[in-house]
């Protein structure tokens, strides 16, 4: 039921964003790499790089396969074994950027409660699950699509060829959903709940202590890539959830026309929402916005010579004043 007008909307849609994105991730980069004020040893700084990172490959490899499969109506080229490496790479690419959001969470809370405890330990609890989250899901759907002893049956005229052979076997694919999908958004909604209410709890001790400054972004930033990721997929795994358990037909046209391509906003507005815990990014782009020709006229022109104006008449007054006192004395 995947009409021509909808492929061409879903395609028009998507590739503006994509180019959008590219623009802004494009220029967070630069600036990440131009500045030399960001120091790579701060921990908090990892699993974001990782995750642009990890989003930046989806969009500019996994994303355009998706455009070419909307502009024509079938995948290119045609075979099964192409449809073997775009299910293992587009189930992979999502499951990293889930499990390193999720981890991630659970990271920012000790960071902000516990940072010394993160910090003595950080070769055994934080750069090794940094790892983990790219090499795992890699490992177990390559292996799961291309050796599960299964007869695939692809559709070229489908989104990712209708899905692996594995995912009509019901004691896999539930195992697969569990622990992939649905355990991780569960505890990353429940650990930013936990988080939420620490904070507010928290809040005053924090700021008489001075910590709540150093943490403040760091929470915002937090908090609002999990939010985008929660208003994304949480619909998709209740959905995933009732198709599973009770019906496996459930909205089966709104996630074919439109629920599976809501995943794409995720990896396409991250570059945006990171700049909230990225200063020095921000402050390069301020400058640039300082430094246009007509706003740096304007600003010359209104507020600079006001103030020496101002400070003139203000020194021109107390001299006249003093002349008038030397006088009178004389």
């Amino acid at each position: 039921m995947d009409a021509y007008i909808y492929r061409l909307m879903r395609f028009i849609f998507l590739f503006i964003c994509l180019i959008l994105s590219i623009i802004c991730f494009l220029i967070v980069f630069f600036f990440l790499f131009k500045s030399r004020q960001i120091n790579y040893k701060i921990l908090q700084n990892h699993v974001i790089l990782a995750l642009l990172f990890c989003n930046f490959i989806l969009i500019t490899t996994e994303l355009p396969i998706t455009l070419v499969y909307s502009y024509y109506g079938h995948i290119q080229p045609e075979n099964d074994q192409f449809c073997s490496f775009w299910v293992g790479y587009n189930y992979s690419l999502y499951d990293i950027g889930l499990l390193l959001i999720t981890f991630g969470s659970i990271e920012r809370y000790f960071l902000i409660f516990h940072e010394r405890f993160i910090r003595k330990w950080r070769f055994i609890i934080h750069y090794p699950p940094i790892v983990f989250c790219f090499i795992y899901p890699l490992m177990f759907y390559n292996l799961l699509v291309n050796f599960y002893p299964c007869e695939a049956e692809y559709d070229y005229e489908s989104y990712v060829c209708g899905g692996a052979c594995y995912q009509f076997q019901t004691i896999i694919s539930t195992i697969d959903y569990i622990t992939n999908i649905f355990s991780p958004v569960v505890c990353m909604v429940l650990i930013n709940i936990i988080l939420l209410f620490r904070v507010i709890y928290r809040k005053q001790a924090m700021k008489i202590a001075n910590t709540w400054r150093k943490n403040r972004l760091m929470y915002i930033q937090l908090v609002s890539i999990s939010v985008l990721y929660f208003i994304i997929w949480i619909p998709f795994c209740i959905i995933s959830l009732i198709r599973l358990f009770y019906n496996p037909f459930f909205l089966q046209d709104v996630t074919m026309l439109l629920i599976n391509y809501c995943l794409y906003i995720c990896p396409l507005a991250s570059p945006l929402i990171s700049l909230v815990g990225l200063p020095v990014v921000r402050q390069h782009l301020r400058r640039l916005k300082l430094h246009i020709p007509w706003a740096g006229h304007i600003t010359e022109n209104r507020i600079r010579p006001t103030g020496i104006i101002v400070l003139r008449t203000m020194t021109q007054h107390h001299t006249v004043s003093r002349r008038h006192n030397d006088e009178h004395q004389v």
